[in-house]
């Protein structure tokens, strides 16, 4: 086996220019596994601006080549979408016969997310007999949602199962997650790999509790979080105590804003922040004391790895790969939907503070979601799958 192995990177969602945040979970995996062994990753975007039409983007950082290639798909019409579907191929096609010409054939292929991503490594080891490891992210096969695996397409659900089936090796980000597949896909066996961390920005930092405690949530506010029912239990809790607040971070949705107006909770319980860059997530992370996750379901949650690295005890719902995160050394768990339940917690959060050691949550956390940490367990599967095949 090579000393330095070469694996080729290829994703389903990825930040562009479009979107800086979509996938930027797949991008920290990427910059950590890059740490320890060179990754080279290829996205094609499909736009309907026309101005990326067959625009490309490289970036390289340390041994993170990211190379994003716009595919223009200009309307809805069938015949669109098959055009944007060959060029999706043909660019996947000549992108690999550049690459092998460059750098030889790559080690191994590394797939985040299945479809569609995967079914180019599944047509490049059976043209090719390279060798790929597909990471799943995405909460479809959870039955709790509208567009669960079991609605999708004949086509889809079989693509994946082809996918899924013919992988050198499954890695999911949560047990739960792993058990979802196993039951709605295809009996194989996983390894959990966890999303990433940037220690940089989200560590351990001993600040000042003020008088008013501070709860933050972070999220896309998409109805499966309950924002509506956090305000709800922020209503109901209020009406006991008023040392302190809770602040949303991310998009704003008028439903919610018009819901916490009309309670008298808006700009004294609840604080609507907006979207913010990862920087300024941070220090909104470092102001408050603890996180809440109110969500129906999670396969597993950034934000809550990103609070427990900065030392925050949350309050989760006991679902998906959420629950997993959670013990009671450092936070509480409810049950999703009873917001009764979660304005207790929230009080038994605040009376009990005191008792959570925030440094050694911080510890424990970095120590199993940060940069390197993750980097060297997904390259140590990648030397295991290549060894298999010696």
């Amino acid at each position: 086996m090579k000393k330095s192995i070469q694996v080729l990177w290829l994703c389903s969602w990825y930040p562009n220019e479009e979107d800086a945040y979509v996938g930027d979970f797949i991008q920290r995996q990427a910059q950590a596994t890059a740490l320890i062994t060179p990754v080279t990753l290829f996205y094609i975007h499909k736009t309907t601006d026309p101005k990326l039409a067959g625009k490309e983007s490289i970036r390289e950082n340390g041994h993170l080549k990211e190379v994003i290639r716009y595919n223009y798909v200009p309307g809805q019409s069938g015949l669109s979408k098959l055009m944007g579907l060959a060029r999706y191929l043909l660019g996947h096609i000549r992108f690999l016969k550049l690459y092998i010409q460059t750098y030889g054939k790559p080690d191994l292929i590394h797939v985040q997310v299945p479809i569609k991503a995967g079914v180019m490594a599944l047509l490049f080891k059976w043209m090719y007999n390279i060798p790929y490891v597909v990471t799943e992210h995405y909460g479809i096969y959870n039955p709790y949602l509208n567009d669960h695996y079991k609605t999708r397409s004949v086509f889809f659900r079989w693509m994946t199962r082809m996918v899924v089936r013919n992988a050198d090796k499954l890695l999911t980000v949560s047990h739960s997650l792993g058990e979802d597949m196993n039951r709605w896909v295809i009996q194989k066996a996983f390894e959990v790999v966890p999303n990433v961390v940037d220690t940089s920005l989200f560590h351990f930092k001993n600040t000042d509790r003020k008088s008013v405690f501070r709860f933050l949530h972070i999220s896309n506010m998409i109805p499966l979080k309950n924002v509506g029912g956090m305000i709800e239990a922020v209503d109901l809790l209020r009406r006991e105590r008023q040392d302190f607040e809770l602040v949303f971070v991310g998009d704003i949705v008028e439903e919610y804003r018009t819901l916490a107006k009309n309670k008298k909770l808006n700009e004294k319980f609840i604080f609507f922040k907006g979207v913010m860059p990862y920087e300024a997530v941070a220090e909104q992370m470092q102001a408050s004391q603890s996180l809440i996750i109110f969500s129906d379901t999670e396969s597993q949650s950034c934000v809550v790895l990103e609070a427990l690295c900065s030392g925050k005890p949350v309050i989760v719902t006991n679902v998906g790969g959420v629950k997993e995160l959670v013990d009671e050394g450092n936070g509480l768990k409810t049950e999703p939907g009873d917001v009764a339940a979660l304005a207790k917690k929230m009080n038994e959060m605040m009376n009990q503070y005191h008792e959570f050691n925030t440094q050694e949550i911080s510890t424990k956390a970095q120590s199993k979601y940060g940069y390197r940490e993750v980097g060297l367990q997904i390259s140590a599967i990648y030397n295991a799958v290549l060894k298999s095949k010696d």
